[in-house]
């Protein structure tokens, strides 16, 4: 017979007589099911790790490229494309990466969208063609200033 939990005692880093009653399977499942969709709807771009690829859009395979200047400054190339609206995924990211340090800057073209963090600047360029929207990501990072900025 286990003890109530109300009797438990601490003994150094250790629990000892710990009751807890058992999860019912239906609880454990419903669980699951809910947290789930959350993790797997995450994806990231392969070129640029911290970028997330927005809802409804895949990676275009083997369609990035990446250039160094030199050691601190350089530029990625990436791609997606899918059946998410334009203003979908225009949403996505002005609703998104603010969280992940980015700061939107309006942009000359009124198609891009820009975003600075620090020394990189990432443009998005989106397009709808046929039934589906293109996504062209470039992330530029420009050198470190000679005066230690």
């Amino acid at each position: 017979m286990r003890p109530p939990a109300a009797q438990c005692r601490v003994r150094g880093d250790a629990l000892q007589g710990v009751y807890s009653p058992p999860m019912s399977r239906f609880a454990f499942a419903a669980a699951f099911v809910c947290i789930a969709p959350a993790y797997a709807e995450t994806t990231y771009f392969s070129a640029i790790p911290d970028l997330p690829v927005a809802a409804g859009l895949i990676e275009s395979a083997n369609q990035f490229a990446s250039f160094a200047a030199s050691e601190d400054s350089g530029l990625v190339i990436a791609s997606a494309h899918g059946s998410a609206s334009p203003d979908r995924v225009r949403s996505f990211y002005m609703d998104n990466l603010s969280a992940l340090g980015w700061a939107y800057e309006p942009a000359r073209r009124d198609e891009d969208l820009t975003f600075l963090r620090g020394r990189e600047r990432l443009v998005l360029h989106i397009e709808a063609q046929s039934s589906e929207t293109y996504l062209t990501v470039r992330l530029i990072v420009a050198p470190a200033s000679m005066n230690a900025d």
